[in-house]
């Protein structure tokens, strides 16, 4: 790149990073402090909170990354118009090529980064929660739960225990799993033991009961939750049993545990197995997570064409620049919404899917076309004219209400 490129593609770079470093580090630290009775309520150490919660990073990342972009480009752009930089650089005759190509390297630089995040950061993250969230319950109840004390595990799962002996063997053990509901299930048992194997950790119990309560249905078919029909309670006797502690983070009807389609590798969903459970479970979700994987990644190159197009251009106003940036907002913003859209009906039809590549890839083929040639449509200049209009007539009733009345002259009768 030329000195003038290397100029530009630093300033939006460091733009960029700035701002999905700020963003990202928002939207983890909400997403943690709900999480935070990890350490309070539950237990476990800081190490596991934060080695927990930092693995959503790479989806965070992901997706804010494409905002990042159009927040970088945006403020790079306009600030090399306000310095009269972009300027300087038409007089030079120079092409439209020397002003866009750093942002089309950055917006190259961002597609690669989200489609390492998407294809394969982001699934490994997400299987390494489930292991990490398995392995957290299964030391709350092996060494948090306290001696006669009702524990609530998780939403609808309620732990109890008598008594705990050094060995680690617990003593009247009593467990509800409301979490289904269309069926309430209680275990108890005399004994109980945490038991960890190299492919799962399960929860061994001997010499106990299974209530399976079902939820009676109403007049309407609805289920009325506040009316359990006793008469269809199944108990069942166990002299062994052991509960496979990944049942709590995903089971199917069956006992078969599953992962969730975001979950899986990249590999299983372009080359699914025959029996695999999500597959069949949700082939549609599948379907459409495998691809928005390849497609996610390219609206950051979308945003970064797309916001060049409109600002990449000399401007003689702040006021019709601040209307570029408004539009192009709102556009890119329209793109990303209807990709949404299509990727979500792409879980119903299989026919949703070349729609989810021609979306970004046109965008893309547009945003190039418009600041190559030099261009603008029509419709976007009247649509920015528009808006300048609206600004005026908002600023004008705006300062019609600030306007101080002007006092009445009182005239006294003699």
């Amino acid at each position: 790149m030329k000195l003038i490129e290397r100029y530009i593609f630093m300033r939006a770079a460091t733009a960029f990073l700035m701002t999905v470093t700020i963003l990202t580090a928002i939207v983890w630290l909400t997403q943690a402090l709900r999480d935070m009775d990890l350490v309070t309520a539950k237990g476990q150490t800081i190490l596991i909170f934060i080695s927990m919660t930092s693995l959503v990073l790479p989806t965070l990342v992901m997706v804010i990354a494409p905002f990042a972009v159009l927040i970088a480009v945006a403020v790079t752009l306009n600030n090399l118009n306000a310095d009269s930089e972009l300027v300087v650089i038409n007089a030079t005759s120079a092409p439209p090529w020397v002003v866009v190509k750093p942002i089309i390297i950055l917006g190259l630089v961002a597609t690669l980064t989200g489609g390492f995040l998407s294809l394969y950061a982001a699934p490994q993250a997400l299987t390494s929660l489930r292991v990490f969230i398995t392995q957290v319950r299964a030391d709350l109840v092996a060494n948090i739960v306290k001696e006669g004390i009702f524990s609530e595990i998780e939403d609808g799962m309620t732990f109890h225990i008598q008594k705990r002996e050094p060995n680690g063997i617990m003593r009247g053990l009593f467990l509800s799993d409301e979490r289904d509901p269309k069926k309430h299930i209680v275990y108890s048992s005399e004994f109980a033991q945490i038991v960890e194997t190299p492919q799962a950790t399960f929860l061994r119990m001997e010499q106990g009961t299974i209530q399976q309560q079902q939820i009676k249905a109403a007049d309407d078919g609805e289920l009325d939750e506040t009316n359990p029909d006793f008469t269809t309670v199944n108990i069942i006797n166990f002299d062994s049993y052991a509960i496979d502690l990944s049942k709590f983070t995903g089971v199917s009807e069956g006992g078969v545990q599953y992962y969730k389609p975001r979950e899986l590798t990249t590999t299983t969903l372009l080359n699914p197995p025959k029996d695999d459970p999500t597959i069949k479970r949700e082939p549609g979700v599948a379907r459409s997570e495998l691809h928005d994987r390849f497609t996610n990644p390219l609206y950051n190159l979308v945003f970064a064409t797309i916001v060049a197009a409109f600002l990449a251009q000399v401007r003689t106003t702040r006021e019709r620049r601040g209307s570029a940036i408004f539009v192009a907002v709102i556009l890119v913003a329209a793109i990303r919404l209807a990709g949404f859209g299509i990727t979500s009906l792409a879980i119903r039809s299989p026919l949703a899917v070349p729609f989810m590549y021609a979306l970004p890839i046109i965008s893309i083929i547009l945003g190039l076309w418009m600041v190559l040639s030099g261009r603008r449509l029509t419709a976007m200049d009247n649509l920015i004219r528009i808006m300048e209009l609206f600004n005026d007539s908002i600023l004008h009733k705006v300062k019609g209400l600030f306007r101080k009345p002007k006092p009445e002259k009182r005239f006294l009768e003699s």
